[in-house]
């Protein structure tokens, strides 16, 4: 959800930063309760519903535009995680009168800028240009807002990006763990609790992406803001001309389930190994930014955890006993009740001390409340920060469009410092009593699991009983298991943790197979799989006939697998535990035969990512036997012959090093090929959507992959006879 924008925690940090000189510009104004003055602004409303503000600014040639439509990610359906921010980052990609190529030919021609990006409950749309260029600009915003066109070869390349977006949050432990905090809090119920994944970016189609735009980009769920060196009455006209024809529709909803409340602490370990530092997110449920609560809470929070180096949790944390370099604490703005959070990370050994300070911390803030001068200090710097805000267009612009989404009006900023300022001690100690609560609490920590080593509890109050633990490489809403069944597994025997390279093998297909296990995340990480799930749907071509299936397959690692197939008229269900199998159709359970057993292993043996797992497990020989083309792709054939003499040729890409193509013998002169495309990756591994099945250069089976996951746990239960 946040590809394209910065991370929420460099926009933290950079806040943090910004409040630490804030004291130095703004003291002089102490206790100023002064209107603040803005521009000359004027707000219209469109026959078809889009408001339209004009802020007129004329002290830099400069015009911006920035569309403002009311959609996000509360918006997307539970398992299009991401939706908001995939269209909001197509919308570049092309519209129906122009290319990708053109827009963005037109905006540097003119030497300006255009995006577009989607956050948890609006999205925004911005062009900046010279006033000479307005014009350019406000065609081009209009034509991305009303007319893309979702161009499939864009939709894979937008997809790819977004999926790299997700790695890299994986990459990250404060990003993971924050994430981790978000899902431990809301649960998959509600939007604030599901992170965008390689699943749900995944399942993502052409009209998906269509669908959401037609249903939210409407004028009437949409505001635009113009600021910069205009005249209001020319704009409007010029505004009427290029957004007059978008047409208005009714919008529904975003559905906002009540979360589970906490009781007590509710502790999610995330075992990261190797992780030298602790990542520590705590949190509770928050405030909605209209509640009057919010400005007393957020004055409050600048005591604790939100005014960088004044705040008390640094003080202690930090400066006192130098157990961290940076922590803080925040409410985030939204119209609707979302979290408080406090963030932070420390060396491992020092992790749990650190931890118990904090609570420590936190419960003297909700007894003891904050001072007068304390109160104060926030007062000065939050009036403050706010005016230095104004003074750039695009802090003024976003300004105007939050009062506007919030339903404040001008009013609020215009009388900011009176507001903060009329805030009583009493009014903040109360909000403190009423909206912190440090006695309910969801904790995530980021480690490695050995940082538990030879303790019973994590901090004295909360048993490691009591501790869930999820590894890092799992998806964010994974079950956390409870810390003696993670060990346990843990302890379970793995594969080999390195490639011992067999006698057999030449130098080339060796180069070739160290570049396939790369591609795949290491051979460390494809070690790492037990097993996989496949969902999806296809045809089965028969004399001249197209039978038409959905279809689940279950493979846990090394040799057990199950496939339930639904065609129109009943379903089929095959199940080989490693040495027997057997079908379940119409209510009868039948043996397999010693071909279909053979068949069942060779499918698992060469698949097109699990023969690189099955490869460090058994005596193979490997070759390069030549190259060849491959839907116009030049590739290098890999030949993996079993100790039963049983060989598969791989055609390999080499761009991506993944298979496009394998070939295996049916006997008697024929042979089995598997075409392989719409490679996607999902939790590192490259795999393929698409898959057709030929026999004997006969198409016998076609397949679209739905939904793939790696690691679910699959039991022995689920492959043992009907």
């Amino acid at each position: 959800m946040r590809q394209f924008q910065v991370s929420k925690f460099q926009v933290i940090k950079l806040l943090l930063a910004f409040l630490l000189i804030g004291p130095v510009v703004v003291w002089a104004q102490q206790g100023n309760v002064e209107p603040i003055q803005l521009p000359p602004i004027k707000t219209v409303t469109l026959e078809n519903g889009l408001k339209v503000i004009v802020i007129e600014q004329p002290s830099l040639p400069i015009v911006q535009f920035s569309v403002r439509v009311r959609v996000g990610a509360i918006h997307e359906p539970s398992d299009r995680t991401g939706l908001a921010t995939f269209t909001a980052s197509m919308l570049r990609q092309g519209t129906t009168n122009r290319t990708a190529e053109q827009i963005s030919e037109e905006i540097d021609f003119v030497g300006g800028s255009l995006g577009a990006s989607a956050d948890v409950e609006r999205t925004d749309v911005t062009a900046r240009v010279l006033k000479k260029d307005l014009q350019v600009g406000l065609n081009l915003l209009a034509d991305i807002v009303q007319n893309p066109n979702f161009p499939e070869k864009e939709i894979g390349i937008i997809r790819n990006q977004l999926l790299a977006s997700v790695r890299g949050m994986r990459d990250d432990p404060e990003e993971l763990a924050s994430a981790h905090l978000d899902f431990a809090l809301f649960g998959t119920i509600h939007p604030l609790g599901r992170a965008m994944s390689e699943q749900s970016l995944n399942a993502i189609t052409r009209d998906d992406l269509v669908t959401f735009h037609g249903i939210y980009y409407r004028p009437n769920n949409s505001v635009l803001a113009v600021a910069g060196d205009v005249k209001a009455d020319e704009i409007i006209s010029l505004v009427k001309q290029a957004f007059g024809t978008w047409q208005k529709a009714d919008i529904p909803p975003a559905p906002l389930p009540e979360p589970i409340k906490l009781q007590g602490y509710k502790v999610r370990f995330v075992h990261k190994p190797g992780q030298t530092q602790t990542h520590i997110e705590i949190g509770h449920f928050g405030l909605a930014v209209t509640d009057p609560d919010y400005i007393p809470t957020v004055l409050a929070n600048y005591v604790l955890g939100g005014g960088a180096f004044s705040s008390r949790l640094l003080q202690v944390i930090r400066a006192k006993y130098g157990k961290t370099y940076s922590i803080f604490s925040y409410f985030p703005s939204y119209s609707f009740p979302g979290y408080f959070r406090i963030s932070t990370f420390t060396r491992n050994e020092q992790a749990f001390e650190t931890l118990q300070m904090i609570l420590d911390e936190f419960k003297k803030f909700k007894e003891n409340g904050i001072t007068q001068e304390e109160l104060q200090a926030a007062q000065d710097n939050i009036a403050g920060s706010y005016i230095l805000r104004l003074e750039t267009l695009s802090g003024l612009t976003t300004t105007v469009l939050n009062n506007d989404f919030y339903g404040f009006g001008m009013e609020r900023s215009r009388n900011w410092r009176k507001i903060v300022r009329s805030v009583t001690l009493e009014q903040a100690n109360q909000a403190i009593k009423d909206r912190f609560d440090p006695d309910n609490l969801a904790i995530v920590l980021l480690s490695d699991i050995k940082t538990l080593e030879g303790r019973t509890e994590l901090i004295p109050g909360i048993p490691l009983e009591n501790v869930n633990v999820v590894d890092w490489l799992e998806p964010i809403t994974a079950r956390a298991k409870p810390y003696a069944e993670f060990l346990a597994a843990l302890a379970a025997p793995k594969g080999p943790t390195e490639l011992t390279w067999a006698a057999q093998i030449t130098p080339e297909a060796r180069a070739l197979l160290e570049r396939a296990f790369a591609a795949q995340g290491g051979f460390e990480r494809v070690a790492q799989i037990r097993d996989v799930y496949t969902k999806g749907r296809g045809s089965i071509f028969r004399g001249g006939q197209e039978f038409k299936f959905e279809g689940e397959l279950w493979i846990k690692l090394p040799n057990k697998l199950k496939q339930i197939i639904k065609f129109a008229g009943g379903q089929s269900t095959v199940i080989y535990n490693g040495t027997q199998g057997w079908v379940e159709a119409g209510g009868r359970v039948r043996d397999l035969p010693a071909q279909a057993l053979a068949e069942i292993r060779e499918s698992i043996e060469f698949d097109s990512l699990l023969f690189l797992w099955n490869i460090a497990r058994a005596d193979y020989t490997f070759d390069i036997v030549g190259t060849a083309q491959v839907d116009g792709q030049e590739t290098q054939v890999l030949r993996v012959t079993n100790e039963q003499g049983k060989s598969a040729d791989f055609y390999f890409d080499l761009k991506r090093f993944v298979p496009l193509k394998i070939i295996t013998s049916l006997g008697e002169g024929k042979s089995k090929e598997q075409l392989l495309s719409d490679y996607r990756q999902v939790e590192d591994f490259w795999v393929p959507f698409a898959l057709k099945t030929l026999e004997d250069k006969e198409l016998t089976d076609s397949f679209e992959v739905l939904e793939f996951k790696v690691n679910t746990g699959v039991g022995d239960e689920q492959f043992e006879k009907p």
